[in-house]
């Protein structure tokens, strides 16, 4: 997949949280509210970025938070409009990157079992099937669990 039209890789701002909540609405069936986008924003031991188009409009978000050694995605998307160009994928190397650099060990997610493109994505990605959380989301359904290793070189 190619990067498609320039994207730019930033930080999350506080400003940011009105149209991350409204992307939410857009890409998850039980999205966070906005409050939830700020308290990520202020808690410690996080790491977040966006990728907005050529206008600053959001195209796609990253949240995630470290446990121990691991980089735990919570929240990895890409707006209807702009899925297809990479940014997904984008975003989930800025996150190993990070890992990389802070010595991290893994990184760990979990995914709808019926969102077969992100498994896809993530397979493609080197992460494997670790287990499956019952019940995880709002509406009943289980998720996923996925893992990567970080292959250091030395």
């Amino acid at each position: 997949m190619s990067p498609g039209p320039r994207f730019t890789l930033r930080e999350v701002q506080p400003g940011d949280a009105r149209e991350l909540s409204a992307a939410e609405v857009a890409c998850f069936e039980d999205p966070w509210p906005e409050s939830y986008f700020l308290t990520e924003l202020f808690a410690s031991g996080r790491f977040h970025r966006v990728l907005v188009d050529a206008h600053g409009s959001l195209a796609a978000y990253l949240f995630t938070a470290w446990k121990y050694l691991d980089l735990h995605i919570l929240k990895v998307a890409t707006l209807p409009v702009f899925r297809r160009h990479g940014l997904g994928h984008r975003l989930m190397v800025t996150a190993e990157e990070h890992a990389t650099q802070m010595v991290g060990e893994t990184l760990t997610l979990e995914v709808r079992m019926n969102n077969g493109a992100a498994i896809a994505m993530y397979e493609s990605m080197s992460y494997e099937h670790i287990g499956i959380r019952p019940e995880y989301y709002a509406d009943g359904s289980d998720a996923l669990v996925m893992a990567k290793s970080i292959r250091r070189t030395n």
